[in-house]
């Protein structure tokens, strides 16, 4: 059985599109919505993908990852969309996922590593806006699967995401992935 070659790059660009068009849709009532993440309303999450991928942004071009990003006032989506089309230019800047660069918060990692961990965090956070405003969401196979074996390599309980949730063997991709990263696949329930 061969190694499969996963294009990263183009996995994080299929996750920030499912966060472009549900942030597209989110009406005025739903920014203050409460989310899967505790304590975090749509508004807070969107700003921390907005942060992080600020961080993300400044790792991959080997600055200092101890950046905030710019604040979502009246245009969320435009703002996102800035934030993530600068981290894409970084990330596809040439001999980036080889290098070592600045991982916020884990030290020096592969290139590669900064960019599947931005992938999976803009990935389960679509899922979480998703369900925050109420809509069930199953990723496609394929971003589900992706994600399941990029996570199998993370530390357990790390700390960027809840406990994990135990969900059956037999659930969906997507279920197991966000039981995994702390969310109940049930939620708000």
């Amino acid at each position: 059985m061969g190694v499969v070659v996963l294009d990263l790059v183009e996995l994080d660009r299929r996750a920030c599109e499912l966060n472009f068009a549900l942030i597209e849709g989110v009406s005025a009532a739903e920014w203050s919505a409460a989310t899967p993440c505790v304590e975090w309303t749509v508004r807070d999450l969107v700003q921390h993908q907005v942060d992080s991928t600020a961080a993300f942004t400044a790792g991959a071009r080997g600055e200092s990852v101890d950046v905030v990003g710019e604040p979502l006032g009246a245009d969320p989506l435009g703002v996102y969309q800035a934030a993530v089309a600068d981290a894409w230019a970084a990330f596809d800047t040439a001999g980036m996922l080889d290098a070592e660069r600045e991982f916020p918060g884990f030290g020096r990692r592969s290139g590669r590593t900064l960019v599947a961990a931005h992938f999976v965090d803009n990935l389960v956070h679509a899922w979480d806006l998703a369900r925050a405003l109420g809509r069930e969401y199953e990723f496609e196979d394929d971003l589900a699967s992706a994600a399941l074996r990029i996570t199998a390599r993370y530390p357990a309980g790390i700390a960027s995401f809840a406990p994990p949730v135990p969900v059956p063997g037999s659930a969906s991709a997507t279920d197991r992935l966000v039981g995994r990263l702390g969310r109940s696949p049930r939620w708000p329930a």
